[in-house]
């Protein structure tokens, strides 16, 4: 199977599982968000600031070295799991332990008893790091996609049935532990692949001076992620830390996880292409301009209807966190050429520049951080773009350096996709003006927004979209 097709069913997989679990995820969020407060989202994000990060020490780098490794065998994959197994187990007594000091340090006396509890999901994950890894080699995410889909369901029921009994945080502490471990059981059912127990540390070794660095490098990334909920949480309150919590989700939901869509089928592609760094670059071009050309729309259009979308939603209660909703989309645009830049790094076999690069991009974050937080917590959001802007330049560097591929070369192959969803966003705001409802500019928002948008395409000549209503044209013509 070439690239073409592979990429084409996986993404398609990719797409379907995202769609489905992050679609009933959201509903399911939605549902919470109307039940409990902004300070139990708070308190929760507090402990994922801990538990995010050791989470890259357990999932990440091996499992992309067992992928990059094209003559692996049994003992590769039973020796990373052995190692997983002792990680994650470390890892959580290391944060049972540490838990008191975590509460004391963001002063919420609560979070010693969430954090033990939440904190087993790390033994949960180091079970099913060479499954996950199998199939994704295989590219095949129809698998994944029933196992997420029936951990999703089935986890969202029970968190929304303790919300409603009133158990608060620990609705979505019991939610994100029954998700996690009933995932974990569903993977090992359907992979069925059973570890024989050995551990080469010959093979360790050499998959570690591949794995090590770029754990590194996604271990400083994500540190830097969670400082933004660690200071908020820490300098202001949980209920800020809520509605921020809240705000990064819905960007996320519009940007990270659809780009996470592509963005697992391109790791294992790219890295097949290791050799040929031309066909690294077309490839990775192709990636960036089919994922903005969903994603840059839904951004815009978050951001013009980011207030009826809350208030409808989540209520008004959420209200306070429309700006900081909006502020976030800019990111979102930038996330998309960033991530794929990175996995330059997994193709190339360049970990030791991924770290070198991670390490530049934070001590310039630190100082933007340090000067922002002196202006308070509208400055300290408001870098988030300035921060989004330097890891794009800073990646793209690196990624001309391994396969000649510019930035400037990387922004024209979104640009005509940037000026429609622009266009689209300002149409959007100009139709809503003439409704008071938020409920209406939210349903004729959307709707004017995606036709317009779609419009554009077509008469922008964007090729994806023409092949689109060709095909309607074609089912169309059958119906009548």
């Amino acid at each position: 199977m070439g690239f073409k097709s592979q990429a084409i069913k996986g993404v398609a997989w990719s797409a379907i599982e995202r769609v489905s679990v992050q679609g009933v995820q959201f509903i399911i969020s939605v549902i919470l968000a109307r039940l409990l407060s902004p300070s139990d989202f708070g308190l929760v994000a507090l402990v994922l600031v801990v538990l995010n990060i050791l989470q890259v020490i357990n999932e990440e780098g091996f499992g992309v070295a067992l992928i990059h490794k094209l003559d692996r065998d049994e003992l590769d994959f039973s020796s990373v799991f052995v190692l997983n197994i002792v990680l994650g187990v470390s890892l959580y007594g290391a944060l049972y332990i540490l838990a008191p000091v975590i509460a004391h340090f963001f002063e919420q006396p609560h979070l010693t008893y969430y954090t033990r509890i939440i904190g087993l999901n790390l033994i949960i994950s180091s079970l099913v790091v060479v499954q996950r890894t199998k199939l994704e080699i295989n590219i095949d995410f129809k698998t994944q996609a029933k196992a997420s889909l029936i951990s999703v369901i089935i986890s969202g029921f029970i968190g929304i049935s303790c919300a409603y009994k009133g158990l608060g945080t620990m609705s979505l502490v019991l939610q994100s532990l029954v998700n996690n471990g009933l995932n974990a059981f569903l993977l090992w059912y359907f992979v069925k692949w059973w570890p024989k127990l050995q551990f080469s540390y010959k093979r360790f070794v050499e998959l570690y001076k591949f794995a090590y660095k770029l754990i590194l490098s996604r271990l400083i990334n994500t540190i830097f992620q969670q400082a933004y909920s660690a200071i908020i949480g820490k300098v202001y309150s949980p209920d800020q830390l809520g509605y921020f919590n809240r705000a990064n989700a819905l960007q996320q939901l519009s940007s990270n996880n659809i780009t996470g869509i592509v963005q697992r089928v391109s790791t294992p592609i790219l890295c097949g292409a290791q050799k040929d760094h031309q066909q690294i670059g077309i490839l990775l071009t192709k990636f960036i301009a089919s994922t903005a050309l969903i994603v840059y729309p839904l951004l815009f259009g978050l951001f013009v209807l980011a207030e009826p979308l809350i208030s409808v939603l989540l209520t008004d209660k959420w209200l306070p966190s429309v700006w900081m909703l909006k502020v976030l989309c800019p990111v979102g645009l930038l996330y998309v050429i960033s991530t794929f830049n990175r996995n330059v790094f997994n193709a190339t076999g360049r970990t030791d520049w991924a770290l070198k690069s991670e390490v530049i991009k934070k001590i310039i974050f630190v100082i933007i951080i340090a000067i922002a937080i002196k202006f308070g917590l509208i400055a300290l959001i408001l870098s988030q773009v300035l921060i989004a802007i330097v890891e794009s330049i800073i990646a793209t560097l690196y990624t001309k350096k391994q396969i000649g591929l510019t930035l400037l070369e990387q922004l024209k192959s979104v640009s005509i996709v940037f000026i429609a969803s622009l266009i689209m966003a300002i149409i959007v705001w100009v139709t809503i003006l003439f409704f008071d409802s938020n409920i209406v500019k939210l349903i004729i928002g959307t709707f004017i927004g995606t036709i317009s948008y779609l419009s554009i395409c077509y008469m922008f000549n964007i090729s994806i979209i023409l092949a689109l209503v060709e095909k309607l044209k074609k089912h169309i013509q059958i119906w009548f």
